[in-house]
């Protein structure tokens, strides 16, 4: 199987290792996906983005900094900046329902809520519904309401 540098688009183009054999990558249709190195399995946007939510297990900087080095290779893919891939990583993972990965999603939208190239409008929304959610213990809760008065405190004197 010829995987060199000529790819053409028509090909899977994995790009970002996530592990456990899975890859971020380019789908023959240009969108974002994910496969294994030598098969692209879906897209982001078809699984919901389940297969993004392994990187929330990571720091978000960490994740950030990778999919930005990457992200002309990635060509967009149908998503917008690397931000916003974030942004539907962890809105997808807290409206899950499952515990973990939404517990896992409050750190990253905490320290999403420090950063100005974040959607704040998307960010002031799921700080609210974690503040209110039954998921999380009261001290995670305690450090969301405080992030939640971080940004309402940053942006709400500036007209």
């Amino acid at each position: 199987m010829n995987t060199g540098r000529g790819v053409e688009m028509t090909e899977w183009t994995p790009v970002v290792y996530r592990g456990d054999g899975a890859w971020i990558g380019i789908m023959p249709d240009g969108r974002i996906g994910v496969g294994v190195e030598l098969e692209g399995r879906a897209t982001l946007e078809g699984s919901g983005f389940v297969p993004m939510w392994p990187f929330m297990e990571r720091e978000l900087s960490v994740c950030l900094g990778e999919f930005s080095r990457a992200w002309e290779s990635l060509n967009g893919g149908g998503v917008s900046t690397p931000a916003k891939l974030i942004e539907l990583t962890v809105g997808s993972a807290w409206n899950s329902g499952r515990p973990y990965w939404m517990q896992l999603a409050v750190p990253w939208v905490i320290e999403m809520a420090q950063q100005s190239n974040f959607d704040r409008e998307f960010i002031q929304n799921l700080l609210g519904e974690m503040v209110d959610s039954e998921v999380l213990d009261p001290e995670l809760r305690d450090h969301v309401q405080r992030a939640s008065s971080y940004l309402n405190d940053r942006h709400g004197d500036g007209g």
